[in-house]
């Protein structure tokens, strides 16, 4: 009995195991199955990949060649351009260096025709700049400044003043001859503005400006000094117009004074005493050459008193004369 019972055991046991070995080779062969179906899938979803990552690397390269080719294109486009800039600029300064020689030219012959004297600044062309005088054909001619945009132009200056560069108290024979430069301040002479004035009548216009800026000028239709034996006595000035007011009131038939040679009818040196040259007579009422300072009320500037009713000094004046046509 004994036996028999051990006997099954051993049965049910054997078939247990015979069972259970079944079943580890039916999950040992679906692993293994199931491994091989993964390694296949892994191997064509990294063929896929290798693929498609060889496509994308072409396309990258087939487009970087594009822009290649695209930026070769337009830089030879751009230097063409810059070859027809260049071609466009080499134009340019040709006509450039051909307008510069014309202006040489023009200037040369304008030059020429600056240089050939005549009478007076109404015969200039009407360009303000520096001409040869020459009053008679056996006078000596000489350069003068010609103003011929302001007041109709053909105007001489005679005295021009505006920054007081140049010093105005000097003696009698710079006055005589004039002194300074065209280019700047100076005063022209006057033995020049008698000879200018002594063949044909003359007006007179002087411009003030204050150091405001405030602007004015006084006309006189008539004007002439006399020669050095009269001592450039002041022999005519004419009717007065303009926005200045009219300080040459008492100068008419006075003589001209320097501080080396008095001519005024005070009984001191006026020309000293107001550090200036004029036609002084006790002393005056302007002072045209004296000295340049900005100044409210100073007889020894350069003033004008009847612009302001006042002596202060002038930052610009300017004296001119024009020959009167009938």
């Amino acid at each position: 009995m004994l036996n028999r019972l051990e006997k099954n055991d051993n049965e049910r046991i054997e078939k247990v195991g015979t069972k259970h070995e079944t079943s580890m080779k039916a999950m040992e062969h679906s692993l293994k199955n199931t491994l091989e179906t993964i390694e296949i899938k892994t191997h064509d979803e990294m063929a896929d990949l290798k693929n498609q990552i060889s496509l994308n690397i072409s396309h990258i390269r087939q487009n970087q060649v594009a822009q290649i080719k695209s930026y070769q294109e337009t830089s030879q486009i751009e230097l063409k351009k810059l070859g027809e800039h260049t071609k466009s600029l080499d134009m340019i300064s040709d006509s450039v260096r051909n307008m510069v020689t014309l202006s040489e030219q023009c200037n040369k012959i304008l030059e020429a025709v600056s240089l050939y004297p005549v009478h007076s600044c109404r015969n200039m062309r009407k360009q303000s700049g520096q001409y040869m005088i020459q009053i008679a054909e056996n006078a000596d001619p000489f350069k003068v400044l010609c103003e011929q945009a302001k007041f109709d132009g053909g105007w001489t200056v005679i005295q021009h003043r505006f920054d007081g560069s140049v010093d105005f108290y000097r003696g009698w024979s710079e006055y005589r001859y004039g002194f300074g430069n065209l280019d700047g301040e100076f005063w022209l002479g006057l033995e020049y503005v008698h000879q200018l004035t002594k063949n044909r009548p003359h007006e007179l216009l002087v411009e003030i400006k204050d150091f405001h800026g405030s602007y004015g000028y006084a006309k006189y239709d008539e004007f002439e000094i006399g020669s050095e034996t009269e001592e450039y006595e002041l022999k005519k000035l004419g009717t007065y117009s303009g926005t200045a007011g009219h300080s040459l009131v008492d100068n008419k038939g006075k003589k001209f004074s320097t501080f080396d040679r008095d001519n005024d009818l005070s009984g001191h040196n006026c020309a000293a005493d107001l550090h200036g040259a004029w036609w002084y007579w006790s002393c005056t009422y302007t002072n045209l050459n004296g000295r340049y300072q900005n100044t409210t009320n100073e007889w020894s500037a350069l003033t004008w008193s009847g612009f302001k009713d006042d002596w202060r000094g002038m930052s610009y004046s300017r004296m001119m004369i024009r020959d009167i046509v009938n």
